[in-house]
């Protein structure tokens, strides 16, 4: 008789990390067809997973809960009587969680680790990529496999017609094109015969009608944004969740990135992906405020050069 196991996958936060994170379940349920996949992720995300083929449960996680909330969420969870926890964000919170609710734990050796009964290094090395650094934890399980391709079910109909492109240019200040960059970016597209189309989260919409070019479409639900991107010629973004998103489709994608390097936050697709960063004595950094009057990482990169090679994938 075939063991049956209920695993617990933790990776609460980031769209573009619950994106990556997927690729260990795939790992898990292509190694072990027969195992249980629970997944939780923040509310926020979970419509993203219900019909994945590698998660057999969504476990919504509530937001900003406080410790005796956590403790509450966990004992709930404890009751489901997992096998395993795999934590791939390793953070307090959810390495208590991993640990209180169930019998074994597996996480990252972050500042956390006691928490678990078995860990891995955070990084196999400073310029690994970051889900091949959470694919350690499946070596624990004994499985010896890489990230593969995305199993993501076909997306949904594009909600819009025609000839478009789907543009992601706002994030965090340290992240984001300027008004300018993006405008101009949208009048080289539309000059093409590619309608710019933007994207953004709820309460962006302000900051994108003040580009003045092309279709607002903020504040979309994941499904809906990933239809939308799956339906367009290209995708141009900063490196955030819709990147991520982006590379779960078959879209050619342009992938900006400023703060952080394209070696270890890349979206996963071995093909139609161009990323455009700039080598600059600060770059790689995690800093709140830019030692720069704007993020010259980002809005230094002209909207011709990201346009010639959205071009280029096309």
């Amino acid at each position: 008789m075939k063991e049956r196991k209920k695993l617990l996958l933790l990776r609460p936060r980031k769209l573009g990390d619950t994106v990556l994170a997927t690729l260990v379940a795939d790992a898990l349920k292509l190694t072990h067809p027969h195992w249980e996949i629970h997944y939780l992720v923040e509310k926020r995300y979970a419509e993203l997973f219900y019909d994945h083929p590698s998660v057999d449960r969504v476990v919504k996680m509530p937001p900003a809960m406080n410790p005796w909330e956590t403790y509450r969420f966990a004992t709930w969870l404890r009751k489901e009587d997992f096998d395993l926890a795999l934590d791939l964000y390793s953070g307090l919170r959810t390495a208590f969680i991993s640990r209180w609710c169930c019998p074994k734990s597996y996480g990252l050796r972050t500042s956390w680790a006691f928490f678990y009964t078995e860990t891995v290094p955070r990084r196999i090395s400073p310029r690994s990529h970051h889900i091949e650094n959470q694919f350690q934890l499946l070596r624990l399980l004994g499985i010896d496999a890489r990230p593969g391709d995305y199993r993501f079910p076909p997306p949904q109909p594009s909600p819009i017609n025609g000839e478009y492109a789907v543009l992601h240019p706002f994030a965090s200040p340290l992240k984001s094109m300027s008004t300018a960059q993006a405008r101009e970016l949208a009048r080289g597209l539309e000059s093409r015969g590619l309608r710019p189309v933007f994207i953004g989260g709820k309460g962006e919409e302000g900051k994108i009608e003040e580009i003045g070019e092309g279709l607002n479409m903020a504040g979309l639900g994941l499904r809906q944004t990933r239809a939308l991107i799956a339906g367009a010629r290209i995708f141009i973004g900063i490196d955030s969740g819709p990147a991520h998103l982006a590379s779960t489709t078959e879209t050619p994608t342009v992938v900006i990135f400023g703060p952080h390097s394209s070696e270890n936050y890349r979206p996963w697709r071995r093909f139609g992906i161009k990323v455009l960063e700039r080598n600059l004595p600060c770059r790689p950094c995690f800093e709140k405020k830019c030692p720069y009057p704007y993020p010259r990482c980002v809005q230094d990169i002209a909207p011709g050069e990201i346009l010639e090679e959205a071009l280029a994938l096309l």
